[in-house]
């Protein structure tokens, strides 16, 4: 009774399937890659948005679903109808495709007990997906009990039982909860299951089934979930919520990278599609450029489009023990072509610097042999601004780029 509601969306993930992996190895690859956008989509002088592609979403994810007496029939259907339109927009449901962007989904629900409906292996399509969410969530057990840490508890056995023998270990996770009632103390209470998720990297999201305005369950969902992923059934796009939830989990960057954030002393503030690197080996701004295209595929020199990334940056070196004051370190901008360029990948057309610049006093100098651009503390003051140096006899740090993995990139 399925196929004819998803035939659709299945033809669309299946279509857009392409035979393509991405190491972050020194331009090394596994087999054909997808293409990698441009760093500044549009050509304007703006960082890379974490990809939005919903098709192309790559993550393990376990929906837990409330199914005691509070959450009613009614709310469970529609609940069901929340599930399958979150991750049926296209999405590649299952680990059976030639292109590695999937996502497994297992569920589970809960009452006075806990009850694996699908392990992270048993969907592997969207119609899999429509038939066990609408026949398992069609009406509401027979017990009152809601204890959510049952719940949460099984999401991390299927958790880890889908990561045997490291199976798909690069991929992140997704918890997502539906919950109608927050109760439980002691070995019922669901604080240390949700705090072990999150430490050990799994981001959790809830939906409180809010049916009467219940101050107690909005507040205790938003103690069990990730910062800014607590949502509510009452929510106009609880849809749209959850669908970036997803792709915001699905961004990130690998190890010795730090993911561009519009505040880098504020873990969960908004992320970019943007990953930098510090290289702390000093090098002449020539060979930084050609170092940081080595370190990763499609790396580049550091851009600053603005001051929210310029101190971005700087924040960077001075959580680094190896760069001490007075700071100094290559960023990607040079005088070519007569005049101010960003670095881009190889094979991108520089970007021209517009609006946006940081000149130390009395700077840029001669642009004859000074080509290259280097953050440099020009006081006592901890404050950083851009002077141009030899590119070639110039040895300083350097800040490296490259964008994110998400669903643009598989890596």
């Amino acid at each position: 009774m399925f196929k004819l509601v998803s035939l659709a969306l299945t033809l669309v993930a299946l279509a857009s399937a392409q035979d393509s992996t991405t190491s972050w190895q020194t331009g090394a690859t596994q087999g054909p890659t997808p293409s990698t956008p441009p760093p500044t989509p549009g050509g304007s002088n703006v960082d890379r948005e974490c990809g939005g592609d919903l098709t192309n979403l790559w993550l393990d994810v376990v929906v837990v679903v409330d199914n005691s007496k509070g959450m009613t029939n009614e709310g469970i259907t529609e609940i069901a109808a929340n599930i399958v339109t979150v991750f049926g927009n296209g999405t590649r449901i299952g680990n059976q495709y030639s292109d590695p962007r999937s996502t497994r989904l297992g569920l589970v629900t809960y009452n006075g007990r806990s009850t694996i409906v699908a392990d992270l292996n048993l969907l592997q399509s969207i119609d899999d997906l429509y038939q066990s969410v609408f026949s398992t969530l069609n009406q509401v057990s027979n017990s009152d009990d809601s204890f959510l840490a049952k719940g949460i508890g099984a999401a991390e056995n299927v958790l880890q039982s889908g990561r045997t023998n490291g199976v798909r270990s690069n991929y992140k996770r997704l918890v997502v909860v539906y919950a109608s009632a927050y109760k439980g103390e002691g070995e019922l209470d669901p604080i240390p299951v949700a705090d072990r998720l999150k430490s050990s990297g799994v981001v959790v999201s809830t939906v409180a089934f809010d049916q009467d305005g219940d101050e107690a369950l909005l507040a205790g969902l938003t103690n069990i979930a990730s910062p800014n992923y607590a949502f509510t059934s009452k929510d106009l796009n609880l849809v749209g919520e959850l669908q970036g939830a997803a792709l915001q989990t699905n961004c990130f960057c690998p190890n010795l990278w730090t993911q561009y954030k519009s505040n880098f002393d504020d873990e969960n503030s908004y992320k970019y599609g943007v990953c930098i690197r510090p290289a702390t080996i000093s090098s002449s701004w020539t060979a930084a450029k050609f170092a940081c295209q080595n370190l990763a595929k499609n790396g580049f020199l550091a851009a600053e489009y603005d001051g929210q990334k310029h101190n971005f940056l700087f924040r960077v070196a001075q959580n680094n023990t190896a760069f001490q004051a007075p700071y100094i370190y290559h960023i990607g901008l040079s005088y070519v072509n007569g005049g101010w360029n960003w670095q881009q990948p190889a094979g991108y057309p520089l970007k021209p610097m517009s609006g946006y610049s940081k000149w130390n006093p009395s700077y840029p100098k001669s642009f004859t042999s000074n080509i290259g651009v280097v953050e440099q503390q020009f006081s006592s003051d901890l404050t950083v601004g851009w002077q141009n140096i030899n590119a070639y006899s110039v040895a300083e740090y350097y800040m490296c780029e490259v964008a994110s993995c998400d669903t643009d990139k598989y890596c």
